[in-house]
């Protein structure tokens, strides 16, 4: 198999991430629509699906990473060189924000939600600092499974999407009412230009891009085979 060309891995990382949040957002409105409030088990199942898809569709052409957090713990354990890992940062901000100005003309501004946002404790709002702790755990998790999954040549062949995607649904399940779980920049700032909430956004970098860089470095540095690093 021949060197895939960079054209090709954009576009996979572009359409990658639009997936994630028009499938991922998309769930929550429609959940949303008489009313109520979308059951976390179906957010935390739409975004672990789509993800487990696309990560598997694009694994071999792009390294499935759907996630800025993801390329940038790549960039800090030296897997990717810093202009790759610039142009896949783009390619999955634009296939977001596309994303999410779709879902923003399918519903209109009435219907529109679901990005992330700072939940409550005891009707208490997160403070900032709650907020990207728990986005650091949840990303560090996330990474954890990425490199397990997909880095390490010892993870059984062809599971990394569906271990990718089922880390993320559980992540959900737990941080979802916390933060809305979002553990990818791209995720949130793709609806997140829509519907008023980018001055939440630099939450929603310093949590994940630490989280995952973490996770990096912690299996680089202590898991993975000499031979690998």
């Amino acid at each position: 198999m021949g060197e895939v060309k960079m054209e090709s891995k954009l576009v996979a990382e572009a359409i990658g991430t639009f997936a994630l949040t028009f499938i991922g957002a998309g769930a929550i409105i429609v959940g949303s629509l008489d009313g109520g409030s979308t059951p976390l088990l179906t957010v935390a199942m739409a975004h672990g699906i789509v993800l487990a898809v696309v990560v598997s569709a694009t694994m071999s052409i792009s390294g499935g990473h759907i996630n800025p957090a993801v390329t940038l713990a790549f960039l800090a354990i030296k897997k990717i060189d810093s202009t790759t890992a610039g142009a896949y940062i783009v390619a999955q901000l634009v296939g977001a924000v596309l994303a999410g100005g779709l879902l923003f003309t399918i519903y209109g501004e009435a219907n529109f939600g679901g990005t992330p946002a700072p939940g409550s404790i005891g009707g208490e709002v997160l403070e900032p600092t709650q907020v990207i702790l728990v986005e650091v755990v949840l990303t560090f998790l996330l990474m954890f499974a990425v490199m397990g999954t997909a880095v390490d040549s010892r993870a059984p062949a062809g599971i990394a999407g569906l271990g990718i995607g089922m880390m993320v649904a559980a992540d959900i399940l737990m941080g979802g009412p916390l933060t809305g779980a979002a553990m990818n920049p791209a995720r949130h700032l793709g609806t997140a230009l829509f519907d008023g909430l980018v001055g939440d956004a630099w939450m929603y970098w310093v949590g994940p891009v630490v989280g995952a860089a973490l996770a990096a470095l912690v299996y680089n540095q202590f898991i993975l085979e000499e031979d690998e690093e």
